[in-house]
This record gives structure tokens, sequence and C-alpha cells, in this order.
């Protein structure tokens, strides 16, 4: 299992599983693999029933830490699609912007099932829309990078000092399926997708906020 062998190489600290509850076969087979490892596995959903959000410190080199925010974004699925703001949606936008305050370390990623950026291109002309009122809310708090499945904006789309980061899923039009690398240092995190042949297709990087131009 390619994973297996890139998480003893780059001695992997833990693996974020994005995944729509009950329909992730990773979970399924993947996660016995990593027991033996001893990685943590961290999963969010996306089902709208059961709200299943965290907040996970993970220690780092030179005294940093890196904070994980995973939030269900079943709930918040009619105010992305629709703009309309339900009880459910206000409730997981609260707990969000309540859980970010109460962020103060180096690095901040947040990880959510449904893609939060979304772009359309028509003849010549691109046009890209990042939903509200989650951009503020990030930009807000310094959040680094949000974690998602693919959407429409290939796999990495920065939006000034912040990145979004989109899974592959096989069969969609980008044809790969893979998995990505995380690697956080104290001035930049850098993200590697490998494909199933263990080869590294695409990188991307991200600094820390306020050490861009370092």
């Amino acid at each position: 299992m390619k994973m297996e062998s890139t998480a003893k190489v780059y001695e992997v600290k833990l693996v974020l599983d994005v995944a729509r509850f009950g329909d992730d076969p990773l979970w399924q087979n993947g996660s016995l693999h990593f027991q033996a490892l001893n990685i943590p596995w961290y999963s969010t959903t996306s089902h709208g029933q059961i709200v299943s959000n965290f907040l996970k410190k993970v220690k780092m080199p030179y005294d940093q830490i890196l904070e994980i925010v995973g939030v269900d974004t079943g709930p918040l699925e009619d105010l992305l699609h629709d703009g309309k703001m339900s009880n459910s949606s206000r409730e997981q936008i609260t707990w969000l912007e309540q859980t970010l305050a109460r962020t103060s370390n180096n690095w901040k990623i947040v990880v959510g099932y449904d893609p939060l950026v979304d772009c359309n291109e028509v003849r010549t002309t691109k046009t890209t829309k990042i939903y509200e009122p989650l951009r503020h809310i990030f930009e807000k708090y310094t959040v680094n990078a949000y974690v998602s499945t693919g959407g429409s904006c290939g796999h990495f789309h920065h939006d000034n000092s912040m990145i979004y980061i989109q899974n592959p899923i096989p069969g969609d039009q980008t044809n790969l399926d893979g998995f990505f690398l995380h690697r956080v240092s104290p001035l930049e995190m850098e993200t590697l997708l490998i494909n199933l042949d263990g080869k590294v297709v695409q990188r991307s990087v991200v600094h820390q906020h306020g050490r861009e131009a370092m």
C-alpha cells in the first residue's frame, strides 16, 4: 500500500481523512494498515444528521503547534448551494468561529468534506467564487489552509496567504487518483500530491502568515 510506505519513509505523524459518512473505502481498508504504525487517524464527515466536529493540537519541532479543526459541512450545504442560513448552518458557523477564536498557535488547518471554492469558465473568462461567510472567518483568524474533497478549481487554489487544498476524486475531470502528503515547517507548509504509483505529480507551498517575503 503506497500510503503505508510513504508514511514510513516520511515518518508521518497523523492521517486526515476527508469523507462522507458511510462511503469511505479508505477508512474501511486503509486505517487498518496504519494501526500497526501507531499513527492517529482523524476523519471528518458530511452527513447532516450527527454533527462531528473536532479540534486537534499536534506538537511540532521548535515548540510550534499545528491546530487541526474538523468541521462537518453537512449542515452547511444549504448555505453553500443556495445561500440560505438555516439554524443548523448558523450553529456550525458559530462553532467554527468560536473554536478558531480560541486558537493562538502557529499553524491552523480547517478540514471539511465540501469544497468552498467554485470556478466557472465561460469562453476565455474564468471566475472564482469562495463561499462567505467562511472566507471572512478564515481571514479573520489567519487560517493557513482548508482541506476538502475535489472541486472545480483543481487541487490547489491560493487566496492571499491561504490555500484551498482539494483531494483527488477517482473518476473526476483530472482522472487522477492519489493522496496528499503535507509537510509543515516553522516557515511553510509543503503539500505533495502523490499518485497510486508513489510518484509526486503536483506540489504547492503556503507560507506562514507574515513570512511570505522571507
